[in-house]
């Protein structure tokens, strides 16, 4: 063979290159990262506020009360549960009105589904799915009018919609979805229509969240 070996220096070079290759790279992929986590934080907060709108227009016109939180499965139209009942103030089909085909699907962008879900590759077109939940507590007993908002102490604490991975359209602190990383957070928006990060260390704890559930839409939230 005629080739020759590289010296002690070239080899040097070659490892300080690749190296250097390898730290860009890294570079590189992490501002991709940061740009993407970005995007979807930016877009998780233009859902809620869009829900924050169709609340206040809601509110306007049924006297302050707020929609129901609904049940699944949805086995009739439920025209007072908040998947219903506010869409059409922002010009979209109430939930139950989708047909097969048109209802929200993980991973397809719109304002039922929480940015960054996962998509999936095998889905039933059939299945109302979508990742928001109300506040459980804002109607303490199903089937018992939900609470209007005078009634409820301090409206800008109190959780109105929050991100969950669930089926059901109500939600609880344990089930809010927060982002990943270190500075893991999600969005929530409050019923009084403004919407806000949050970390999972504002949440209370269990115990002292059931030591506050007979407080009218109990906030969630260290005070």
């Amino acid at each position: 063979m005629n080739g020759t070996r590289p010296s002690p220096l070239g080899l040097v070079r070659i490892v300080a290159g690749t190296v250097v290759l390898a730290a860009l790279a890294m570079t590189f992929f992490a501002i991709l990262g940061g740009q993407k986590a970005r995007s979807e934080s930016a877009a998780a907060a233009r859902n809620l506020q869009q829900w924050g709108i169709a609340l206040n227009l809601y509110l306007i016109e049924n006297g302050n009360q707020l929609p129901e939180v609904g049940r699944t499965p949805m086995t009739d139209p439920q025209p007072r549960a908040w998947f219903n009942a506010l869409p059409p103030y922002i010009s979209e089909s109430p939930l139950a009105g989708l047909p097969p085909g048109e209802r929200p699907r993980p991973g397809v962008p719109s304002l039922w589904i929480r940015p960054g879900t996962k998509p999936v590759k095998i889905w039933d077109p059939e299945v109302y799915y979508f990742n928001y939940g109300m506040n459980s507590s804002l109607q303490p007993d199903a089937g018992v009018r939900s609470l209007r908002i005078y009634e409820i102490n301090f409206p800008a604490n109190v959780v109105f919609l929050a991100p969950i991975d669930d089926y059901s359209p109500a939600a609880a602190p344990a089930g809010v979805v927060f982002s990943k990383g270190r500075d893991a957070s999600a969005h929530i928006l409050f019923c009084d229509g403004h919407v806000q990060a949050i970390t999972r260390s504002n949440l209370l704890a269990p115990a002292a969240l059931a030591a506050a559930a007979a407080e009218s839409g109990v906030s969630w939230f260290q005070q």
